[in-house]
């Protein structure tokens, strides 16, 4: 028998493709260990919807000091794999979070040792459960998720995911102790605030209250009101109404204004009040000609925001903050501001915009009449007023043009952007530092399309005139071709 060459080629081969293999081996089994070590895992999801973003992770490593448990209360085998996935990156993302899964039927105790105030005495399947030390926040499975209804009250699809929101700002809400008081007043006409608008302030740590011109007139403001939200009212304020505000905001007070165009009938004590912190607000509405900078009508306007610390920085989310503002009124400085009194811009128009007085004209793009000039206006500010007597006493308001900057019907369109603003304009009132805004997340194919004038005029241009001619031109050459064949 002949032995075998070790100089064959064969014999070579052979060594070099087992070497290959057994290193191939080696090496699958080392990723798997590292992998193993690690556990990587990569969202691929446009919204990110299994990652937390960068204001969570800002919020526990600068302000979480004390151990927070998260549980979820699910029956064994129901568990939604999204939020196990988030609630396992809250416990990688600081040493102090503690996650865990609690079925009621093999922990009834433990869960129902959270259900006080709960709705029939029960903490529903699905809820998530937020505690540090004494204190808990239950979230139940409607906060969870925003559902899209249609006209008849029906569930049709998910608007928006508010997973990571509402734990985010559970955990603050355990940990960060007492949270400010904001009373809406009301008494002169002025609408309540809406029912989303209070359940989203409540989400962000306010407690929300409301108090009305008997209640003033009788009682004062409120012992316990950190801020107060005034808006346009539709009769105007009692004298005394009017003086009792001013005293409140003269003693180191705190307001967030939203007001709306005056349309050239005046509301003398209203007025007053403005015109201490030297504003006033237009008779006339913003008409915003540029077509980038509104929807669909001019007076829809997407204002520009002024570059902020306090208020608007905080906001702008991957550069996708948007806020909506219809039938705005400009801010106007009297000129009689007392030296101490500062007004910073926080929303701006183009220098496009101009002002309407006649409402009924026909034309809304385009500058008529009576309309002012005047553009950029400035749509919302925020004051400070400092004035020293035996100590310093420092006056907070922020004012915007728009009454319905707290209202239902802009969510439609921009989401929570314009609740966003008014909440971290009230974190600064209060002192409390930069807003702690979580965007909420769109499911895949359930995003609206926002598109303004700009870019509605671009793909109607293109549908109707670019798309028309290639095709024209691609069918003149096929002939031409054939003709020629």
């Amino acid at each position: 028998m002949k032995l075998a060459n070790f100089k064959e080629k064969r014999f070579r081969y052979g060594t070099f493709s087992t070497a290959m293999m057994l290193l191939a081996v080696l090496l699958f089994v080392f990723v798997n260990l590292l992998a193993g070590e690690f556990n990587r895992t990569w969202d691929l999801t446009e919204e990110e919807l299994f990652t937390l973003t960068q204001q969570s992770r800002t919020f526990l490593d600068n302000e979480l000091h004390q151990d927070v448990t998260i549980t979820m209360v699910v029956p064994t085998g129901t568990e939604e794999p999204m939020l196990v996935a988030l609630l396992a990156e809250y416990a990688n993302a600081h040493p102090r979070i503690t996650t865990q899964l609690r079925d009621p039927m093999v922990s009834p105790a433990f869960v129902q040792g959270f259900a006080s105030g709960m709705e029939g005495g029960v903490v529903p399947n699905h809820s998530i459960i937020v505690q540090s030390g004494t204190q808990y926040r239950v979230i139940t499975p409607d906060l969870l998720i925003t559902a899209q209804h249609n006209q008849w009250g029906q569930v049709v699809g998910i608007q928006s995911i508010n997973f990571e929101r509402q734990i985010t700002t559970a955990i603050h809400a355990v940990t960060q102790g007492e949270v400010a008081t904001v009373y809406k007043v009301l008494g002169s006409g002025e609408s309540p605030l809406a029912p989303s608008f209070v359940s989203f302030l409540e989400t962000e740590n306010f407690i929300v209250r409301s108090v009305d011109a008997i209640e003033i007139l009788r009682d004062g403001i409120p012992a316990d009101a950190d801020i107060l939200l005034l808006s346009t009212p539709q009769w105007d304020w009692p004298t005394e109404k009017a003086d009792r505000i001013l005293a409140f905001l003269e003693n180191e007070g705190r307001a967030f204004i939203a007001a709306d165009p005056m349309y050239g009938t005046r509301l003398p004590n209203f007025d007053r009040v403005l015109a201490a912190y030297g504003i006033r607000i237009s008779d006339y509405v913003i008409m915003e000609s540029d077509p980038r900078q509104h929807l669909m009508l001019p007076m829809f306007v997407i204002p520009q925001l002024f570059p902020d610390e306090h208020i608007t920085l905080p906001l702008a989310i991957d550069g996708r903050m948007m806020q909506l503002l219809r039938f705005p009124a400009a801010i106007e400085p009297t000129g009689m501001q007392r030296a101490s009194t500062f007004i910073e811009p926080l929303m701006i128009t183009s220098v496009h915009a101009f002002g309407r007085v006649n409402m009924e004209l026909e034309s809304p793009l385009f500058h008529e009449g009576d309309d002012i000039d005047g553009g950029p206006f400035l749509m919302a500010a925020r004051i400070t007023d400092s004035v020293f007597t035996y100590r310093n006493i420092n006056t907070h308001i922020v004012v915007v043009g728009s009454g319905d900057i707290w209202d239902a019907a802009p969510r439609e369109i921009v989401g929570d952007n314009n609740f966003a603003f008014v909440a971290s304009s009230l974190r600064w009132l209060t002192g409390q530092g930069p807003g702690l805004f979580i965007p909420t997340r769109t499911p895949p194919g359930f995003a609206p399309l926002m598109l303004t004038q700009f870019d509605a005029n671009i793909i109607a241009g293109f549908s109707m005139g670019v798309l028309p001619l290639v095709t024209l031109a691609f069918g003149v050459f096929v002939w031409f071709r054939r003709r020629h064949s």
